[in-house]
C-alpha cells in the first residue's frame, strides 16, 4: 500500500481537532438578514414616503416616543417620558395647549455632542420649510406654533399651540426623528427663521422667494442626505455601511452608541451586530433563498405561499411563522383628474367589478378582512353602517353606460367623445413589480373589466418609482396600501384638499368641501363621542365618492429564523423589532 506523506497525515489530524471543537467555540455571527422586495425610496426620514424606508430608518434615527409593541401605548425612546400636556385658559394661547418634554442628557450624536431641544426645534422648522420634500409629514405638525426652551435646561423644551389639536403628543412625539443640526445644517440656516415666519400663510410666497429657504431645501432634498451612506447620520445604533441598489443594504452596529449600556429601556434595545437587508424583487426566489438559510426574516409573505410554508414541516423546523393583524389596508386608487375617472359613476363601476370576497378566499387564503374606509376595522369610531359596493357586472354596466361610456365601433371596447375626440376605456393598473398579491388582483380585475368593455393593461414598475409616480398623478389606476398606527387618525394627510394643492399625499385628486370641514373640526374637537361621528361622516363621504377601491385589512405574513429569541411579532409594522432579536 502507497504510504501517504507525513504533512498530509498532520493536515488531516488538525482538520479532525478542529471539527471536534465543542460548540462554545465556534463564533456565530451575530447577524439576521431580512428580506426586501425592493429598495426603499431614501434614507432621509423627513422626505423619503415608503414603509419600507421607515422600516429600516427605525434603527438608523430615533424619535421622543415610539409604540410599545406590546402595549401599543406610546413610550419613550429619546424623551425621558411622555409630555406633560396642559390646557392653555389665558394669554397668547389662550386657548390652546401646551406640551413639555425632555431629552434624555445621556443621549449623544456620533460626533459625541448632546442631544438638545435645538436639534428637535431644527427638525420641525425643517419640516415647515416650505420647499423641503415632507409634505406627508407637514398636516401633522401645523399644530406647532412656538418652541420655548427652558433657560435652565437645554435638554427641556415646551411646544405651544393656538388650538387643542386631537392628536398633538402622537404627532409630536411619535412622527419626526430628530435630526442633528449640525450635519444637516452646519450653517444654521433654518435658526434664522421663526416659526411664526414659517406658519404663516401670507408669509409662504415670500419664503418661496428666500435664497435661504431654497438653498437649505435643495440640499437637503437631494442625495447627499438621502443615498450617501457618509450622510445618513442619526442618533440610533446603526449605521448605513452600503446600499448596493436591487442588491442590500448594511447597517453595523456603533461603537460608541449612545445607550449601549441602558437596559431599563427596551426601546433602545440594539442586541444585533449586524442588519443586512437583500433584495429579492422574485418571491419564489426569496422562498428558495430562506430554505437555503440565506435569509432570516420574511414578511408580506404572499398568502398561498405561507400556507404551503405552514405545511412545510422542514421549514417549521427552522422558521416561526405568525400572522399578526395589521394597521394597514391595501386600496386601487383611481386618478380622478383623468377623463376617465373624474366621473364618480365611473369609479363606483370599477368597484362593483372588484369581488373581494373571492380575492380574500384565493388570493389571501381567507387571511384578510374586507373594509369599506381608510378607518381600521378594530377602531371604535369605523363606520359599520356604510352599504358596501359589492360585485355585480350588470350594475357596473348600468352606470358606465349612464356615464356615456359604449361601444360605438363594435371593437369590444366602451368609448365616449372626450374633448371632440372619440376616447377607447384603455387604462393602465400599475403596481410594483414582485408584488404577486397586488399582480394577482389586477389580474382579476383585467378579466372582469373586459366583460363591460375596459381593455387594462398591468404595469409593473420598481416600487420607487411607483410613489414617484403616485406622488406626479402619473396613473390612471394604481395598487397600493396605507400603513396607520394604533392611533387615532389624522385624516388631513390624504383626504384634505389642501393635501393635493400642497403636494401632500392625496394622490388621487379627492375634494370634498363638506369632508375639508369635518377634517379640520375633527383636528380641534377632543370631545371622543363628538369627534367619533365627524369619522364617521367623513368615512361616508369618501365612500360616496368612491376616490380608492377599498380592499380589505390583511393580517401580516411572517416568517422569522428559530436561530432567534426576542421575535415576538406585533401589529405595530412591520410586525416584529429586529434590533430586539438575540441569537439564542
Amino acid at each position: 500500500m502507497k504510504m501517504k506523506p507525513l504533512f498530509v497525515i498532520a493536515a488531516l489530524l488538525l482538520f479532525v481537532n478542529i471539527s471536534c471543537d465543542s460548540p462554545q467555540d465556534v463564533t456565530v455571527e451575530n447577524i439576521v438578514t431580512i428580506h426586501e422586495l425592493d429598495d426603499p425610496d431614501g434614507m432621509n426620514p423627513l422626505t423619503s414616503n415608503a414603509a419600507n424606508s421607515e422600516y429600516i430608518q427605525n434603527n438608523i434615527f430615533q424619535k421622543l416616543l415610539v409604540y410599545d409593541p406590546v402595549s401599543l401605548e406610546l413610550t419613550p425612546q429619546l424623551a425621558t417620558s411622555r409630555p406633560i400636556i396642559e390646557a392653555i385658559e389665558a394669554g397668547k394661547y389662550q386657548g390652546g395647549m401646551s406640551l413639555r418634554y425632555e431629552i434624555d442628557s445621556r443621549a449623544k450624536w456620533d460626533n459625541g455632542t448632546p442631544i438638545t431641544a435645538n436639534d428637535y426645534i431644527f427638525t420641525i422648522k425643517a419640516i415647515k420649510n416650505p420647499k423641503v420634500n415632507s409634505a406627508q409629514l407637514k398636516p401633522y405638525l401645523e399644530f406647532v406654533k412656538e418652541i420655548e426652551i427652558d433657560s435652565a435646561n437645554p435638554y427641556a423644551f415646551t411646544i405651544y399651540s393656538t388650538e387643542r389639536y386631537f392628536r398633538a403628543e402622537e404627532s409630536s412625539g411619535n412622527f419626526p426623528f430628530v435630526l442633528p443640526e449640525y450635519h444637516y445644517d452646519p450653517e444654521g440656516i433654518m435658526r434664522t427663521f421663526s416659526f411664526e415666519q414659517l406658519n404663516d400663510p401670507n408669509y409662504t410666497s415670500e419664503l418661496m422667494r428666500d435664497e435661504n429657504i431654497s438653498s437649505f431645501a435643495n440640499q437637503f432634498n437631494g442625495p447627499m442626505f438621502n443615498r450617501d451612506i457618509s450622510n445618513v447620520v442619526g442618533s440610533g445604533p446603526y449605521k448605513l455601511s452600503s446600499w448596493e441598489t436591487g442588491q442590500r443594504l448594511v447597517l453595523e452596529k456603533k461603537d460608541n452608541w449612545w445607550a449601549k449600556d441602558i437596559t431599563d429601556n427596551m426601546m433602545l434595545s440594539a442586541n444585533l451586530d449586524k442588519i443586512v437587508y437583500r433584495i429579492i424583487r422574485d418571491w419564489n426566489a426569496a422562498i428558495t433563498n430562506a430554505k437555503d438559510g440565506q435569509l432570516d426574516v420574511l414578511r408580506t409573505i404572499p398568502p398561498n405561499q405561507f400556507t404551503m410554508l405552514k405545511n412545510d414541516k422542514a421549514f417549521n423546523e427552522t422558521y416561526q411563522l405568525s400572522s399578526p393583524d395589521q394597521f394597514a389596508y391595501h386600496y386601487i386608487g383611481f386618478n380622478t383628474k383623468t377623463p376617465f375617472f373624474e366621473d364618480k359613476r365611473v369609479r363606483k363601476a370599477i368597484s362593483h367589478l372588484v369581488d373581494r370576497d373571492d380575492i380574500i378566499s384565493t388570493v389571501f387564503e381567507g387571511m384578510a378582512v374586507k373594509t369599506n374606509s381608510p378607518i381600521n376595522p378594530n377602531k371604535g369610531y369605523y363606520n359599520s353602517d356604510i352599504k358596501p359596493i359589492n360585485y355585480n357586472v350588470d350594475a357596473a354596466k348600468a352606470l358606465l353606460t349612464d356615464a356615456g361610456w359604449i361601444d360605438t365601433d363594435g371593437d369590444n371596447i366602451i368609448d365616449k367623445m372626450v374633448g371632440g375626440k372619440k376616447v377607447d376605456f384603455s387604462v393602465k393598473y400599475k403596481y410594483n413589480q414582485g408584488h404577486t398579491v397586488r399582480k394577482s388582483i389586477g389580474i382579476m380585475l383585467k378579466n372582469e373589466a373586459k366583460r363591460v368593455g375596459i381593455d387594462i393593461q398591468l404595469t409593473p414598475v420598481d416600487f420607487p418609482s411607483l410613489l414617484e409616480d403616485a406622488d406626479n398623478r402619473n396613473f390612471d389606476m394604481l395598487a397600493l396600501a396605507w400603513i396607520n398606527t394604533p392611533g387615532l387618525d389624522e385624516m388631513k394627510q390624504v383626504w384634505h384638499s389642501e393635501a393635493d394643492s400642497e403636494g401632500g399625499s392625496n394622490r388621487v385628486g379627492f375634494s370634498n368641501e363638506t369632508c375639508d370641514k369635518l377634517i379640520d373640526q375633527i383636528r380641534v374637537t377632543l370631545d371622543e363621542e363628538k369627534r367619533n361621528d365627524m369619522y364617521r361622516q367623513i368615512q361616508q363621504i369618501i365612500h360616496d365618492e368612491q376616490p380608492y377601491i377599498f380592499l380589505f385589512v390583511p393580517s401580516e405574513c411572517i416568517a422569522i429564523s428559530s436561530k432567534f429569541k426576542g421575535t415576538e411579532t406585533t401589529p405595530v409594522r412591520p410586525g416584529y423589532v429586529e434590533a430586539m432579536f438575540e441569537l439564542r
